[in-house]
Formats: C-alpha cells, sequence, structure tokens
C-alpha cells in the first residue's frame, strides 16, 4: 500500500462509516480495484479506530452524562430514595442500560457468524447484493413518519430490536448506521434520538470487532507513514460526514443515499464479472 491508497482508503473510510452506504463494502470494493488482494489487517484497525474517535469527539456530552449517571448510581448508599433515572427519558442511566441491551443481540451475531461472514470480503457479488438490501431498507425511511411516536428513548425492546439490526451489518455492504438510524425511526424514535442512539451503540460494536481483528494480527504492518494518513484523513472525513448525516436524518431525507447504494451494488456486480 502506498500512501495515495492510503490516503484514499482512509477518506473512504470516513465518509462511508457513517453514511448509510455501508463502509466494509467500499473498503472491500476499493482494495479489490487496488489489487489489494492480502488482508489489510492493520490499516482497517487503524482507520477504524479512528472513525471511532470522531464518535467520541461528537458525542462527548452524552458520554459524559451517561458516565456521571452510572457514577452516581452505583455510588449512592443504600438507604437512599428510589432513582427515576430508568423512567426518565433524559437520563444518561437509562441511555446506558439500553446500549447494553442492544449490544448483547449484536454480540451473539458476532460471535457465531463472525468467521461466515469474514469470507464474504472477498466476494464482490455478495457486496453488491448486500448494498442493494441497504438501498431497499433506505427506501423505507420515507414512511417512517407514519409510525414515529417521537419517543425521546428506546424502551428494551426497541434497544434489542435495533441491535439485532446492528448485528445484520456484520456483512460488508449493509450499512450499519443506515439499518440501525431506519429501524429507530420505524420504532417510533425522534429523528435525533434515533441519530444518537445509533452511534452511541456503534461504540461497544466497534470495540468489540476491534479486539477480535487485534487479536488476529500477525507480521507484515504498513510502515508507520501509511497508517498515520490513513488515520488522520479517516478521523477528520469522519467528523465531517458525522455532521452530515445529523442534518439529512434531522430532515427525513435518508433514502436520499438508496440510489447511491443500488448504483454501487450493481458496479460490484458488474466487478464480480471480470
Amino acid at each position: 500500500m502506498n500512501i495515495l491508497q492510503a490516503l484514499c482508503l482512509g477518506v473512504l473510510q470516513g465518509i462511508t462509516e457513517f453514511l448509510p452506504v455501508s463502509s466494509s463494502g467500499h473498503l472491500a470494493l476499493a482494495q479489490h480495484l487496488f489489487g489489494l488482494r492480502e488482508s489489510q489487517l492493520f490499516f482497517d484497525v487503524a482507520v477504524h479506530v479512528a472513525t471511532l474517535m470522531a464518535v467520541f469527539v461528537v458525542f462527548r456530552a452524552d458520554l459524559l452524562l451517561m458516565l456521571t449517571d452510572c457514577l452516581k448510581f452505583f455510588s449512592r448508599t443504600p438507604s437512599a430514595p428510589p432513582t427515576p433515572a430508568f423512567t426518565d427519558s433524559g437520563s444518561g442511566l437509562r441511555m446506558a442500560v439500553m446500549i447494553l441491551v442492544g449490544s448483547l443481540p449484536t454480540a451473539v451475531v458476532g460471535l457465531l457468524l463472525r468467521d461466515v461472514f469474514q469470507g464474504f470480503f472477498t466476494s464482490p457479488a455478495i457486496v453488491g447484493l448486500c448494498l442493494w438490501i441497504t438501498g431497499f431498507f433506505l427506501v423505507l425511511s420515507r414512511w417512517s413518519r407514519q409510525h414515529r411516536k417521537h419517543l425521546d428513548s428506546p424502551n428494551v425492546l426497541d434497544a434489542l430490536i435495533i441491535g439485532v439490526a446492528q448485528g445484520a451489518a456484520i456483512s460488508p455492504g449493509v450499512s450499519r448506521s443506515g439499518v440501525t438510524i431506519v429501524t429507530g425511526l420505524l420504532l417510533g424514535l425522534r429523528p435525533e434520538t434515533a441519530f444518537r442512539f445509533s452511534f452511541l451503540l456503534s461504540i461497544p460494536a466497534i470495540l468489540g470487532a476491534l479486539a477480535l481483528e487485534i487479536f488476529h494480527l500477525a507480521g507484515n504492518y504498513p510502515e508507520w507513514h501509511i497508517v498515520a494518513v490513513g488515520f488522520f484523513s479517516a478521523f477528520v472525513v469522519g467528523w465531517v460526514a458525522l455532521g452530515v448525516l445529523r442534518s439529512v436524518v434531522e430532515r427525513g431525507k435518508l433514502f436520499y443515499f438508496a440510489p447511491y447504494c443500488f448504483a454501487v451494488g450493481t458496479v460490484a456486480f458488474v466487478i464480480a464479472l471480470f
């Protein structure tokens, strides 16, 4: 991998990790087009850490609220009156619990099916099919207003369903942000709530995936400046992409990305023929 390829892949990761077009699918196709037939595992881990850092920066207030509310809850005295934290939709503790609940199905899917889906990264045809699935899912967001209950926080069942949707995104070509946000909207969450919950829920999933990838790292690491270029480009572009996506979700325009997913999915099918 050279510097130009690292820059392109870092920018691609930063854009597609957050916009609902599937970063894994784009990285798989880009590496295929660049002729990088061997696994770029260390580089992939680096750019995913970069976009995770962007999530920490953008959602730092939510993360601080969850941390302080959890510390207050666990440090309270036994004689303290019952806390309404679990029923308060604005509570950081409630959000932390819902994220934990939503992470359970994601972890089960990831651990049981990881090896199966890992093999899909070398198949442009499967990536194309999954991009088409993402496109159809984004089209569904046009009808989310009919189901919206304007909820400020998901309940346990909502969190589980969104967690299952996130687990499906282990397949390259299925957009994690796309399927989780649309699922939240269809369950009645406010657009801002669906956006926040989607990315707060992504943190333990990304950390878990990174832990598994790091465990499998071995030899042939790229040179440090190659990794640095990919890391910083992914971080900066990812930060900007998060702001763009927030605006798109709040305006109810997620379905705008559907034609793009259909187009890239079709390109992937063409690549598979050659």
